[in-house]
């Protein structure tokens, strides 16, 4: 009769231990995936967004003279403001930032992002 009761409490408290150990290994891997993220998502020391070169300043890209390839690292540049820059600047370069807005290539609002970030 013991043995009865023993092993119905055991199964009333079976499905408990069950859950608390799927959240325990829930939350062990939700911390390594939250730890884990991309140079590109990281913020540098002045906020702009972009990553520190080696020697801990940021690189502007120079628009007159940038790969497809450091465009596409600019925030909020989408592939046709890519294939725009370059498409303008092959007519003749920008002269200066002025320039480079009054020809339209990136909205208002990317023009704000990258305006710190880029030189001509």
């Amino acid at each position: 009769m013991q043995s009865s009761v023993l092993s119905s409490k055991r199964s009333k408290f079976m499905p408990l231990k069950f859950a608390c150990l799927a959240l325990a290994i829930v939350g062990a891997l939700s911390v390594a995936a939250f730890a884990q993220s991309s140079t590109r998502s990281q913020n540098a020391i002045d906020g702009s967004g972009m990553p520190p070169t080696e020697f801990g300043q940021l690189k502007k890209v120079d628009l007159n003279i940038a790969t497809a390839a450091e465009l596409r690292k600019l925030p909020r540049l989408s592939p046709g403001s890519v294939t725009a820059i370059i498409e303008s600047r092959k007519k003749s370069n920008f002269k200066d930032w002025t320039d480079f807005v009054n020809r339209r290539l990136v909205p208002h609002f990317a023009q704000d992002e990258i305006r710190s970030l880029v030189t001509i």
